[in-house]
């Protein structure tokens, strides 16, 4: 499970660290926001991680047992259950080129 994120540059996020009042998350997590607050960022960045797919981003994350690097993200072995419910998400399973 994804306890927080340690350091994230991607976006809107410049040189983000998470704040030592900042509750850690939860099994479950709802974010939302203003438009421009990052919320498509966060999720995607959560999605390159279920994904193991890597984009022009740098992060650390850390979860129950490991952290998880942008720079180590194709090498990982054991990628944490991960599961984002996004316009990307909705793309690729819900709305298909191929109409299935």
């Amino acid at each position: 499970m994804i306890k927080k994120i340690n350091k994230l540059n991607f976006r809107i996020f410049n040189d983000f660290k998470w704040p030592s009042e900042l509750p850690e998350f939860k099994r479950y997590n709802l974010i939302y926001g203003w438009n421009g607050s990052g919320k498509t960022a966060l999720s995607t960045i959560f999605r390159q991680i279920e994904e193991k797919e890597i984009l022009n981003s740098q992060f650390e994350i850390e979860t129950d047992d490991i952290i998880i690097k942008s720079s180590d993200l194709a090498s990982l072995r054991i990628v944490p259950q991960i599961k984002v419910f996004n316009k990307d998400f909705i793309e690729d399973n819900v709305f298909t080129s191929t109409g299935e």
